[in-house]
């Protein structure tokens, strides 16, 4: 090779070297041909989706240098949260999209092959403990089957340069990165694997809420008086009244939207588990609170709920029933405020932290200034009941037929019939009898469902959602609205000029009639 092309030869690697060095996301140097020959082929060539059983995602913290791990595993037929007190992971769909989206896992291309790139990719993997990088740490993703085996273990971390459809991919224990087209959507937050929707309730068939405002001072041991304020409707077509509502105010339809949307749409925040002596016998669907065990008393205590002589409880925030036409009695009790964050907020303080309130039923007491970067929540004791009588009757046939009476011949009140009753009358009144009863079924059934589901919970509601339907009176009505003008003129619009827009201030009189 002569000097002039070894000198060429010298300027064009230059020029590759840097070009890798620039541009991140290029395939590294050094990669060689024939490394290319897993390029395209999938990740876990035997992975079965209906084999996994456990699912751990694990993030990273930077704040406290340590791993946030998120596991989701079956026990019982169930997927629950084991960190989380075993809560249900109710939302299956992402599950099966977790499950699914690793099934096509493809090295769609290979971006590298050295140590040094794993931090600019975002691809260290978080449970490397030899690590000393504060950056770059990616999201480390592992599914198990019920034997505990590993079907499918990766890291991943950013996005492709110029393909944002695609994120770096690395196993780990591999040097290896990967940019892969991955569709999953891995969270570690509680609030994405469950029911946030606490109530699961359609604003439509509420018919009355009842805002008890009346409270209770833990320091003094008294209870705070506080009003008692009833809102109520006919039905999803009429509008809302507000009981009290003095003369020249009418109701805030503004504030009554947000009330039952907020109703309707009530997030959990977190959960804290119930102790025995007091799970059992809320899921009679009576709504009675009866405590049976001290531990039961103190664990009340702890989160702002107080037992009355008469077996009443009252909550130091008051409370709100909701009366359906389904016959449900929903009724949400607020205790103290929640300043947290994380898991700290989802789940509560670690177990060592958990003695005092337990053992001693101690109160925590609203911090004056919550910690920087924390949100506010509220604990929540919510109960279901069955009450038959909010069941409307069903409304008659609209069949022309039934408009006419069976029986011509009408009895008057308090005398006996005088024909007997026709078939078509019996048989209509055993329809609307068994339409009713069908309705006093669902909502016995509607009752005992939501019962069971609150009874081992207590319940962490985020803080604006507690303002939202804890209303003031002063809230809930305004003044009275002008009436909106019509067009210019008499009344309807008539032409302007007549009183009562019509001449003469009504029809022209006729002496001859007509």
């Amino acid at each position: 090779m002569n000097h002039e092309m070894k000198k060429t030869l010298g300027f064009v690697i230059a020029a590759v070297l840097m070009s890798g060095a620039a541009i991140v996301g290029s395939v590294d140097r050094s990669i060689r041909p024939e490394s290319f020959n897993d390029q395209g082929g999938k990740f876990f060539d035997d992975f079965d989706p209906n084999a996994v059983t456990t699912l751990e995602v694990f993030d990273y913290d930077p704040s406290t240098l340590t791993p946030l791990p998120f596991k989701v595993t079956q026990k019982d037929g169930r997927w629950v949260i084991p960190s989380h007190y075993d809560y249900s992971a109710d939302a299956k769909q992402r599950l099966v999209d977790t499950a699914t989206g690793v099934i096509g896992l493809t090295k769609d291309s290979i971006r590298s092959d050295r140590v040094e790139d794993q931090e600019v990719m975002g691809v260290i993997d978080p449970l490397d403990t030899k690590n000393t990088a504060v950056k770059g740490i990616g999201k480390r993703v592992t599914l198990r089957d019920a034997s505990d085996k590993v079907l499918a273990d990766f890291i991943i971390g950013k996005e492709v340069k110029d393909h944002p459809e695609q994120r770096y991919v690395r196993v780990p224990g591999q040097k290896r990165i990967y940019g892969v087209d991955v569709k999953a959507d891995l969270s570690t937050r509680f609030a994405d694997w469950i029911e946030t929707n606490l109530l699961k309730l359609d604003a439509s068939k509420v018919r009355k809420v009842v805002i008890d405002q009346q409270g209770f001072n833990p320091e003094t041991g008294t209870i705070v008086p506080g009003e008692v304020i009833t809102i109520q409707r006919k039905d999803a077509s009429t509008p809302w009244t507000v009981e009290g509502t003095p003369e020249g105010k009418e109701p805030n339809t503004d504030t009554l939207l947000a009330l039952t949307n907020g109703l309707s749409d009530l997030k959990i925040a977190g959960i804290r588990p119930k102790p025995e002596g007091l799970t059992a016998d809320l899921k009679e669907a009576s709504g009675e609170v009866k405590p049976t065990t001290r531990q039961a008393l103190l664990s009340l205590v702890s989160k702002g709920f107080y037992l009355t002589r008469n077996n009443g409880l009252l909550s130091n925030k008051g409370k709100v029933e909701i009366f359906t036409d389904e016959g449900v009695v929903y009724t949400l009790r607020f205790g103290e405020v929640v300043f947290a964050t994380g898991n700290e907020l989802s789940a509560g303080p670690a177990e060592e932290d958990k003695s005092a309130e337990t053992e001693k039923g101690e109160t925590p007491k609203d911090p004056a200034k919550p910690a920087e970067g924390t949100s506010e929540g509220r604990y929540l004791f919510a109960t279901a009941a069955f009450d038959p009588s909010l069941i409307p009757p069903p409304k008659p046939s609209s069949d022309p037929d039934d408009k006419f009476p069976d029986d011509p011949f009408l009895e008057a009140a308090g005398e006996k019939p005088l024909v007997v009753e026709s078939a078509q009358a019996k048989e209509k009144a055993e329809k609307l009898k068994a339409e009713q009863d069908k309705l006093v079924e669902a909502g016995k059934k509607r009752a005992k469902e939501l019962s069971d589901r609150f009874a081992a919970w207590y319940y962490v509601t985020p803080g604006d959602s507690y303002r939202t339907i804890v209303q003031e009176r002063s809230n809930l009505i305004r003044d009275k609205s002008a009436k909106p003008a019509g067009p210019a003129g008499g009344p309807g619009g008539l032409p302007p000029g007549f009183p009562g827009g019509l001449p003469g201030g009504g029809l022209p009189f006729n002496p001859h009639g007509g």
